[in-house]
């Protein structure tokens, strides 16, 4: 069977360069337009509680619906601005919005009237997704404290405002703190590049990285110089230099945030009557409580301990035979010899595959892909306002009707948020409003590279988790209520959806429909894919320790009394223990591990949600990942009900039986 022919990228849609306009101008009404829908929300708030009469659906659910979607108006937009936008003043000054309306939203979540009005409804006869609505929200008024005395509700208000700041700072601080190496090019090169600081890294890299006047190459601790250089450099003196550059941003300023941030969150759980803020955050996520996240974490480092030590042995012996009396591989030497191991061992070199993935080509394919398997169409948004040239934003369409928006923020830039992620722009609501929804990523760009924009295979996976995000928030967004649209399952459900899409990335089935190499044209091949595959598998067991780890501090973090915690200690015991590789002196990890603001102590999501994953996908393994009876099952069973059912219910539904560990174990067996 031929392969089917590569999507021709999509027509572009239209651009503004907010930049390059009278920023001043715009820094001026941006605080006032961020904060309309606050002060919208502000107004519909007092006619809530001032209604009169019975409490009903009209009177109380109904303006309490339009009350969060006015602010999220602000706080979406906000949330957004304060990580993208090309001006530092207008950043700013979206961040400061945002703590006007966490305030806001602390103070509801406090609100003695508020919750007298919705514990005052009679919804004995109205639909499940009321019910469900209204058990929630008195279930997260009592978590918020509501039900405590005045003093302590006003202690954890200003406790919820001071985090805000906190956490913003911690963020901010991770962004703004872009470290570089320094490399001296001697006088001369020789022809064949044999010693070349750059020597093991791809071309393209070193063509972008020439020497300054003074012979000087600088290479960040951003992401698209980061991973390629950990992953090829021949220096390890360098490879450990950049690794520490990394590894300690922030660690200046965020150590002291961090602390803060830690005993504010102990205080309000003890405040709360909980034993922990680790027990606080996992009561009404899946795992239910610290101790049984706690009891995950082991069961999981349980499972790939035995192929953790086989996969570390491996890379002991590759490196030694570069260094015969190599006793340890260092952690920041792992991906390096990783990819030497995938190269030598299993016939596979990453860097082989860079040229079937141009940026221009992956973005199309992976449009292609979800627009057959969702059944939907992206057409430009001719209306749409962007904030910087390189935005591109979509409609999508089912049929003639418009369901969504997406927008994709793919390329780096200063001041931009470092990782990658999916920000919800809008959430849908029934008949009011559809969902829009925002890629912010860090891939190559066209734009400004010179030649084609090349993504490692990894960062092309990179791209289809987050669009799994992406699909979910804008598939999820007919709901009546908008705290069930959207991505609004339990927050440790949350990333099963998009680690199943990964997979989308793996298989020849789809792969071959879009990676293509820039030159030759030449389709991928279903063996040179099965190698990648294989290749891949290497090293699972000591990146499920890995993560596990990440877990552990995250869980510990938040466990233990923040007065008595020593951080660095903390960190350097847990990688012991759980991890092979050895802490490396000078670095300062929890001090931009930027998920300890953000997941706090449910880190331990990731895997989890993996272990839902894996088992998610066995029925596409039966069937095709293009099966379309599977797609769309999977899409209106898994995707279209966001927060409207326990993600239980949904797996169950959708699998015809409970979630289970054994794809997972099969999994890490493999």
């Amino acid at each position: 069977m031929t392969a089917k022919q590569p999507p021709t990228s999509p027509p572009a849609a239209p651009t503004s360069d907010l930049a390059a306009e009278d920023v001043d101008a715009f820094g001026d009404a941006f605080g006032a337009r961020a904060r309309r829908g606050l002060e919208e929300a502000r107004a519909i708030h007092q006619r809530l509680i001032s209604a009169a009469g019975p409490r009903d659906i009209a009177n109380t659910l109904e303006p309490y619906n339009q009350l969060l979607m006015q602010v999220e108006r602000s706080s979406a937009y906000a949330s957004l601005m304060s990580a993208v936008h090309p001006d530092e003043a207008i950043r700013d000054s979206a961040r400061a919005c945002e703590q006007d309306v966490q305030s806001f939203l602390s103070g509801l979540s406090l609100d003695r009237d508020l919750y007298e009005a919705f514990a005052g409804l009679d919804v004995s006869s109205a639909d499940e997704d009321t019910k469900r609505l209204v058990d929630h929200t008195l279930r997260d008024f009592r978590r918020a404290g509501v039900d405590r005395d005045d003093d302590t509700r006003a202690r954890i208000r200003v406790i919820d405002e001071e985090l805000t700041k906190l956490g913003q700072r911690f963020q901010k601080n991770i962004i703004d703190d872009v470290r570089h190496i320094e490399i001296r090019v001697g006088d001369s090169v020789a022809a064949d590049g044999s010693d070349h600081p750059l020597k093991g890294l791809p071309d393209d890299f070193i063509k972008s990285h020439p020497p300054d006047s003074d012979g000087i190459i600088r290479v960040t601790t951003d992401y698209p110089d980061y991973l390629p250089f950990a992953s090829y450099a021949e220096r390890g003196d360098l490879r450990r230099e950049l690794y520490i550059a990394s590894k300690s941003r922030a660690s200046d300023q965020n150590e002291d945030v961090l602390r803060q941030i830690l005993a504010l969150r102990a205080e309000k759980a003890g405040l709360l009557g909980y034993a922990s803020w680790a027990d606080y955050a996992t009561e009404d996520k899946m795992m239910k409580s610290g101790a049984r996240a706690a009891e995950f974490i082991e069961r999981v480092v349980d499972i790939a301990k035995d192929r953790a030590e086989r996969d570390y042995q491996q890379l002991l012996a590759r490196k030694q035979r570069d260094e015969p009396g190599a006793t340890e591989v260092a952690d920041y030497e792992k991906i390096y010899y990783e990819n030497k191991v995938k190269s030598e061992s299993y016939a596979f070199d990453p860097q082989s595959v860079r040229p079937y993935f141009p940026y221009p080509q992956v973005e199309a394919g992976l449009l292609d892909i979800t627009a057959e398997i969702y059944d939907i169409q992206y057409q430009p948004a001719q209306d749409a306002e962007l904030w910087h040239q390189d935005v591109r934003a979509f409609d999508v369409v089912r049929g003639q009707q418009r369901v969504g928006r997406i927008f994709l923020d793919m390329h780096p830039r200063a001041g931009k948020y470092k990782h990658a992620a999916q920000f919800s722009y809008r959430s849908g609501v029934s008949g009011v409003q559809v969902p829009e929804g925002v890629l912010v990523c860090n891939f190559p760009n066209p734009r400004t590279i010179d030649g084609p924009a090349l993504m490692e295979h990894g960062e092309v996976v990179t791209m289809f988790h987050e669009f799994g995000h992406l699909m979910h928030h804008i598939l999820a967004g007919d709901q009546r209520w908008i705290a069930m649209s959207g991505v609004a399952t339990e927050w440790d459900f949350v990333e099963a959806p998009s680690q199943m899409f990964e997979e989308w990335a793996w298989s020849h089935e789809t792969l071959r429909r879009f990676a293509r190499h820039y030159d030759t044209g030449e389709v991928i091949s279903a063996e040179l894919v099965e190698r990648m595959r294989a290749a891949d598998q290497f090293g699972l067991g000591v990146m499920t320790v890995q993560q596990m780890f990440y877990a552990a501090v995250s869980l510990t973090f938040h466990t233990a009394d923040p007065a008595e915690l020593d951080m660095l200690a903390t960190v350097k015991s847990l990688q012991q223990r759980y991890t092979p590789f050895g802490f490396v002196d000078g670095t300062c990890f929890h001090a931009n591990f930027g998920h300890l603001n953000g997941y706090s102590a449910l880190y331990y999501t990731y895997m989890w949600s993996l272990v839902i994953a894996k088992d998610l996908l066995t029925p596409f393994h039966a069937h095709g990942l293009m099966n379309r009876e599977w797609t769309e099952r999977y899409r209106d069973r898994v995707l279209a009900p966001g927060g409207s059912r326990d993600a239980a219910d949904l797996v169950r539904d959708f699998l015809g039986r409970d979630y289970r560990f054994d794809a997972f174990e099969a999994y890490l067996a493999s």
